[in-house]
């Protein structure tokens, strides 16, 4: 028998509840339980706790960045809206608690407004793509992968052909090799590699029974094509009659690897390389915390260690200030949810890592 959640976005698919949730803020009307279902769509979870209807809300850092414009908007929101809640999640995302439906336009209006959003954060739907917070600086890196993370957020957010997954999707892209696959957080896995030709290639791997399986070898040219595959060979079989047994890795583990492959290779225009001989490229970072040289000029990028992801509106807004005042203007948040400043002039970086340990 089919769960509850398959009756819901049957009936109404979760990306046509836009409209209803500015009604709902509009005439104060009471929300139907299914539609509180659906609010996920766009980033929206109701707070079971609350002694009224309340809702957290998952705002997606693309390519896991801030810039400071948005540090800046997201404490605005956070003392506005959220009653000062503001803390770091997984999947390089943000969360706030305490909405009030009423407010949601507005909040949302004040998201677009500094190039964020929260559509497809939570859902049936392939969510926020993780990919490595030091890309686009590490000096040792294999490839930037900051424009395919951007191109397949595009590519999925808001796209009614993959609003209706059997459950979440989730997919990492690493340029640097510096992300430890996990197969508990991620589904499906691009890691840069640089061939024995010096080619660019990436290695794919899926998680099936909590063990990472290498699919093959694909060209950058490849990825989004691939990954929109994935998608819709996991929207048309996998499994929507028990939520334990429905996400990709119960898939390819149900039909079989090699069957998997099958059907997947049926749905591209190119042939998936069962080898490539690359050269190692063993990990550089254990963690992010410390200073090190960035491939900007003059540049350091300083990470540490957030002892406590629960930062509220005034950790933030402290982070905003210190960052302001040692001329940084961007921020990645690492897999752990850990912070790293990017742009620290190389001169005062050492300075600048010291009054971060202090005040986090």
């Amino acid at each position: 028998m089919s769960y509850d959640i398959e009756r819901i976005k049957k009936e109404k698919d979760g990306l046509d509840v836009l409209a209803d949730i500015y009604l709902y803020a509009v005439l104060g009307e009471s929300v139907e339980e299914d539609d509180i279902k659906r609010f996920q769509w766009y980033g929206l979870t109701q707070n079971k706790n609350a002694s009224s209807l309340e809702f957290t809300l998952k705002i997606k850092l693309i390519n896991a960045l801030l810039t400071i414009e948005q540090l800046e908007m997201l404490c605005k929101i956070s003392k506005e809206f959220a009653k000062n809640s503001l803390r770091f999640v997984s999947r390089q995302n943000i969360e706030l608690d305490n909405i009030k439906i009423f407010d949601v336009p507005a909040i949302f209006n004040l998201l677009d407004s500094v190039k964020l959003n929260s559509i497809f954060a939570n859902g049936h739907v392939p969510t926020n793509i993780m990919s490595c917070p030091i890309n686009g600086y590490n000096p040792n890196q294999i490839d930037d992968v900051s424009e395919l993370v951007e191109k397949l957020n595009e590519i999925f957010e808001g796209n009614k052909n993959f609003s209706n997954l059997p459950n979440e999707l989730k997919i990492l892209i690493d340029g640097c090799g510096c992300v430890k696959i996990n197969c508990q957080d991620n589904d499906l896995f691009f890691k840069a590699i640089k061939s024995s030709n010096g080619k660019i290639q990436f290695e794919v791997t899926v998680g099936v029974k909590d063990t990472a399986v290498r699919i093959g070898y694909i060209a950058p040219s490849q990825v989004v094509p691939f990954a929109k595959a994935i998608a819709k060979i996991y929207r048309d079989f996998g499994n929507r009659t028990d939520e334990n047994k429905s996400k990709l890795a119960n898939l390819v583990a149900d039909v079989g690897f090699n069957k998997f492959i099958s059907l997947l290779q049926s749905e591209l225009t190119f042939k998936i390389k069962d080898t490539v001989e690359f050269i190692d490229t063993k990990k550089a970072f254990d963690n992010y915390y410390g200073v090190f040289q960035s491939n900007k000029d003059n540049y350091s990028f300083v990470g540490f260690n957030l002892k406590n992801k629960d930062l509220k509106a005034q950790g933030l807004e402290k982070l905003y200030e210190l960052m302001k005042e040692y001329n940084a203007s961007k921020i990645k948040i690492t897999p752990l949810e850990d912070i790293i400043v990017l742009d620290v002039p190389t001169k005062v970086a050492k300075d600048f890592e010291n009054i971060l340990k202090e005040n986090f």
